[in-house]
């Protein structure tokens, strides 16, 4: 029963195309869009000012380099003079690697880690051959 019914419908709307004039846009069809684009893109856009000024920003980072090589020349800058003076900056880039004295690894864990790298290594020039060819 719904078969019939689609075909009766069928055949009624091509009926009705059949009868439709076909229309055709008007010869300056294109210009008019062109034109009604244009008037809406001719909009003042927003424009990016920051908040503080290049100048300002330079002036700023000059005094600021300014007032740190006053302050260290008043100061000091080794560790037996003014604020440094109990800081012990020795310690800081002391490498202590006893930790690693007794640690050993099996040969899976090394094979896995290798592994992981050459998968990385590989897969990631895949990714950007693939991501590159791929248009937006």
């Amino acid at each position: 029963m719904d078969e019939l019914e689609d075909k009766k419908l069928e055949a009624f709307v091509d009926k009705l195309m059949e009868d439709a004039p076909l229309e055709s846009p008007s010869v300056d069809f294109t210009k008019n869009v062109l034109q009604k684009l244009e008037a809406e893109t001719s909009k003042e856009v927003f424009q990016y000012k920051p908040i503080v000024s290049g100048k300002v920003l330079s002036i700023a980072f000059i005094a600021f380099v300014a007032l740190l090589i006053v302050i260290g020349s008043q100061v000091g800058l080794d560790n037996g003079q003014g604020w440094f003076k109990n800081l012990n900056m020795g310690a800081w880039f002391h490498a202590d690697w006893g930790w690693m004295k007794g640690y050993t690894s099996s040969k899976v864990m090394v094979y896995g880690f290798l592994f992981l790298g050459l998968m990385f290594f590989v897969q990631v020039p895949l990714l950007k051959k693939q991501l590159g060819s791929r248009t937006f």
